[in-house]
């Protein structure tokens, strides 16, 4: 949404995180097939693609589909996980079942979406025009010693 304002998309960490990301169709096809598999009663299935995807590569799909979009180096929030991936050898052996839109297309999916759907766009996001700027200087590293707060 950012991007398709015209707006920077600040990068922790130079976008290094990974997630598995699976596209909500995907995601909603696979409770329904847990909904009818027998082998799936009282188990617990992971739902994902098993493949770890940088935010920078789905930051740089974005900016094929909006050439104007710019990245903004930010660091990495505290508590924000390098990331990972789903093990999905349950998901494959009780569902017999595997995802099938890949990232490039759920992004491609979800802009064209965006396109015609511009009220989807909250009301509040294009007045964040500077949030990157106001995000790194709430984070910037103070220049005087901090004082020990008690304990």
């Amino acid at each position: 949404m950012y991007a398709s304002l015209g707006q920077e998309l600040p990068l922790n960490n130079s976008g290094r995180q990974v997630r598995d990301f699976v596209h909500v169709d995907d995601a909603a096809h696979a409770i329904l097939t847990a909904l009818t598999a027998p082998q799936a009663g009282g188990a617990t299935i992971n739902i994902g693609t098993g493949q770890p995807t940088s935010i920078r590569h789905v930051a740089e799909i974005v900016r094929e589909h909006l050439p104007a979009t710019r990245f903004h180096a930010a660091p990495r929030p505290a508590g924000d996980p390098l990331g990972g991936r789903a093990d999905t050898t349950r998901m494959t052996s009780v569902l017999g079942w595997q995802p099938g839109i890949t990232v490039d297309v759920g992004v491609a999916r979800y802009l064209s979406w965006l396109q015609v759907t511009p009220q989807a766009i909250p009301a509040w996001l294009p007045a964040e025009r500077d949030r990157a700027s106001a995000w790194n200087a709430d984070h910037e590293p103070s220049t005087s010693p901090r004082r020990r707060q008690p304990s």
